[in-house]
């Protein structure tokens, strides 16, 4: 069976790192069990770094996290499809999400999931289904 391509908001990425025992630490617990993949972009891997560096969320990381940080990122373009998609024209008041909604389109992605009203509002991107991180967990378990 074909496993369902994933794109995860880079605050689902964060929260997942800043809490694994909440729903987004759940989600990346499910990837690395291989439940189904995710689609990323050189552009996505860029800003979770940059968020992941900022004070307040480095105060925030629970104790060893920066090397499970590094040991994510060491696999995560092994164990994923990185796509570099190119910029399309969107009418999304968002311009810093615009790059998500590219990754959709160029991945074809199943699904897009997000904590971000605005985006979740889409409902749906030509077939990619949007989903709240709660969700989709119930949707794949």
């Amino acid at each position: 069976m074909l496993k369902k391509l994933v794109v995860l908001d880079t605050n689902v990425f964060v929260s997942g790192l800043l809490t694994p025992h909440g729903i987004p630490g759940l989600i990346i617990k499910k990837f690395r069990e291989r439940q189904f993949e995710i689609a990323t972009s050189p552009r996505q891997i860029a800003e979770i770094k940059d968020v992941l560096k900022r004070p307040s969320l480095h105060r925030a990381l629970p104790r060893g996290t920066p090397m499970e940080v590094l040991r994510f990122f060491a696999s995560l373009k092994k164990l994923t499809k990185v796509f570099d998609p190119p910029p399309l024209p969107w009418d999304f008041k968002d311009k810093g999400d615009h790059f998500l909604l590219d990754l959709v389109i160029e991945s074809n992605a199943h699904f897009l999931i997000t904590g971000d009203h605005d985006l979740q509002d889409l409902a749906l991107i030509q077939k990619c289904v949007v989903l709240s991180p709660a969700d989709f967990i119930q949707r794949i378990t």
